[in-house]
């Protein structure tokens, strides 16, 4: 009978777990893919829109990584202080969506799916390079990095893998819009996104520098 009362007075007082920022950013890659793939079947062309869906996406996150800490210190919030000390979420969302986008782009050029040759050369470097480079930000924006390397060199790896994704984009997209490809207001877009990127961090610095010599007056 006390077991029976047990049981009836048993309350479910847990929470639903909350993901982790970055692993929500993978998913909605993901669910991109998918929806591309959905929108024009399994096909070139599906595989395709889903990569260029995730590519665009991934774009966006990347800017949000890299514009949260300059945009809160120059515009102190509580909205815009919260989103700086989650920033590491968006770093690792972008490795995320990177991720994924390698991943769409790998599978129709597999060598078990039919009627393909496999995997060019030049492809394969692209994926390798893309691989590497996500792992290596992904990992020097852990604590674990920090702590076996130092938190000045870890963070100057992380720096120096996002310059890098920010020069081979800048220069993949001055390509694309000054050759022969059909036009595509996007690459004119995130260009500028790039490049305002580029002087909020400027300006961060700026700031922080003009700043130094009254806070140690």
């Amino acid at each position: 009978m006390a077991l029976i009362e047990h049981h009836s007075s048993f309350r479910f007082e847990g929470r639903v777990p909350r993901l982790p920022g970055w692993v929500a950013i993978g998913l909605v890659a993901a669910l991109l893919a998918l929806a591309g793939i959905a929108a024009r079947g399994i096909s070139d062309n599906g595989f395709r829109l889903g990569s260029q869906f995730v590519w665009r996406f991934t774009c966006l996150i990347y800017f949000a990584a890299v514009t949260a800490g300059p945009v809160a210190r120059l515009i102190p919030s509580e909205m815009m202080g919260r989103i700086c000390r989650e920033r590491r979420q968006l770093v690792w969302g972008f490795c995320a969506g990177l991720g994924v986008y390698l991943v769409s782009v790998l599978l129709p050029n597999s060598p078990p799916v039919p009627d393909r040759e496999g995997m060019t050369l030049g492809m394969m470097v692209f994926v390798g390079f893309g691989g590497l480079l996500a792992s290596v930000i992904a990992y020097s924006a852990s604590q674990p990095a920090a702590q076996f390397l130092g938190e000045r060199a870890s963070r100057t790896m992380m720096q120096v893998g996002m310059a890098t994704f920010w020069l081979v984009y800048a220069a993949a997209g001055l390509s694309y819009i000054s050759g022969p490809h059909r036009p595509d207001l996007f690459y004119g877009f995130s260009l500028s996104l790039m490049l305002i990127a580029l002087l909020l961090r400027f300006a961060d610095c700026f700031v922080a520098k003009w700043k130094a010599p009254r806070g140690t007056a």
